[in-house]
């Protein structure tokens, strides 16, 4: 029978006092003391399974194994290691942070960059220049930037402001370049081009752009009186006087702004507007209405009146043709009856 827990406190105590080695020897007695001052819980767990193994020997594996031992420190193994850059884990935890790849390039967006370089030292090799948008409006802003290509061949994307810029554009079509490379465009009278330079750690490039003439005619003393500015520049420079709409700059009797609309060159006494009227042999009743020169992207519209004084323009009808020779075109009014009758051409761009 086994005993209970009572006759077991009792049978033990009986069994330590009826051992005399137990109480008489004075090395094992000393050796209790020190071990009961330095771990008094062991001791006295351990104590009380020594003196089972004697009464109760079938309880000493059960009694030993239920005296818990604290340690300062584990060390766990993992169980898996990534070869870099994911997630390791073991039975007691999980790092989703590792070392990282051995080598080779790994890039993000517009950055390379090689692993296992540790402390790596570059030069660049090369610069791409970028303008965003491009072409730009007048009066709009275009951010700059670039890619340094390196000599390991990495490539590091570089902000506006860390390259060094500058344009032989300013102040036109650009007004400035500010230090985080935003290059400003002006008012322009054309569409006009600006090549810009940039500079990083020794490395130079440069890119083209384009300014736009959004707004065709609002330009310095040009600016709107009907007549392109880019027109009026290309002819008579800037804000000359003789530019003006209603100025014939030539003598030939056709002002600039006709000229404009007949696609000719008002400062050539020779580039002048033609309408003949010539007859058809054997036809008394019709007639040939010649002109030219033809300009590309125009609009001819032959009118006619029979009094000067008197009635309006109205748009000739009954003609054949025209028939184009190169810069020159022929029409044939085909009710030429009235005793007189006047024409004009009228021009217009769409």
């Amino acid at each position: 029978m086994i005993p209970g827990k009572s006759e077991t406190r009792s049978r033990v105590r009986e069994t330590c006092e009826a051992n005399p080695k137990r109480e008489t020897n004075p090395n094992l007695r000393n050796r209790q003391t020190r071990s009961h001052q330095a771990f008094p819980d062991r001791h006295c767990r351990l104590g009380i399974s020594s003196l089972f193994r004697v009464s109760i020997f079938g309880f000493r594996i059960l009694l030993f194994l239920s005296c818990p031992f604290a340690f300062a420190a584990s060390v766990n193994s993992p169980s898996t290691i990534d070869d870099g850059g994911l997630r390791t884990t073991s039975a007691s935890y999980t790092m989703d942070s590792s070392v990282g790849g051995i080598g080779g390039i790994s890039s993000a967006s517009a950055d390379t960059a090689k692993d296992g370089y540790i402390g790596q030292l570059t030069e660049v090799t090369s610069i791409t220049a970028t303008a965003l948008p491009s072409p730009v409006s007048e009066f709009s802003n275009s951010q700059l930037s670039a890619t340094a290509t390196l000599d390991d061949a990495t490539v590091d994307a570089l902000s506006g402001a860390d390259v060094t810029w500058s344009s032989s554009g300013i102040p036109y079509p650009l007004r400035s370049i500010d230090a985080t490379g935003l290059a400003m465009a002006t008012n322009v009278y054309a569409n006009t081009s600006a090549t810009i330079n940039g500079y990083y750690l020794g490395g130079a490039t440069s890119t083209v752009l384009a300014v736009l003439d959004t707004f065709p005619d609002d330009y310095g003393s040009y600016a709107g009186d009907g007549i392109p500015d880019s027109w009026q520049a290309q002819y008579f420079g800037l804000n000359n006087a003789k530019a003006a709409p209603n100025a014939d700059a030539d003598g030939t009797g056709q002002n600039n702004l006709f000229k404009y609309i007949a696609g000719l060159d008002p400062t050539n006494p020779a580039s002048i507007f033609v309408l003949k009227i010539a007859v058809v042999a054997g036809l008394p009743s019709q007639k040939k209405l010649i002109y030219n020169p033809i300009a590309t992207g125009r609009t001819y519209t032959l009118q006619f009146r029979t009094n000067l004084v008197t009635g309006a323009w109205a748009t000739l009808t009954g003609i054949t043709g025209p028939v184009t020779n190169i810069t020159q075109a022929t029409v044939t009014d085909t009710g030429a009856t009235t005793a007189s009758k006047f024409y004009r051409m009228d021009i217009s761009l769409p």
